[in-house]
């Protein structure tokens, strides 16, 4: 493997944590136009895989920080 590749694989932790932070607010916002605009009935089945991701995210952070 040369330099250039070498570097390129190599991710900050801090960025990686940035950017794992900035997806779950987008997913909480979404989360929450959907609650604006939907019924509870009608919002729910759209919320949940949303709600599933945020908790996978928030899991990664957590190993990010460990």
């Amino acid at each position: 493997m040369n330099i250039a590749t070498d570097t390129a694989i190599r991710v900050n932790p801090l960025f990686m944590r940035v950017d794992l932070l900035i997806e779950v607010s987008r997913l909480e916002l979404a989360i929450a136009s959907i609650r604006n605009q939907k019924a509870a009935n009608e919002a729910e089945p759209l919320v949940a895989p949303l709600a599933s991701r945020i908790a996978r995210l928030n899991e990664a952070l957590g190993r990010l920080t460990a």
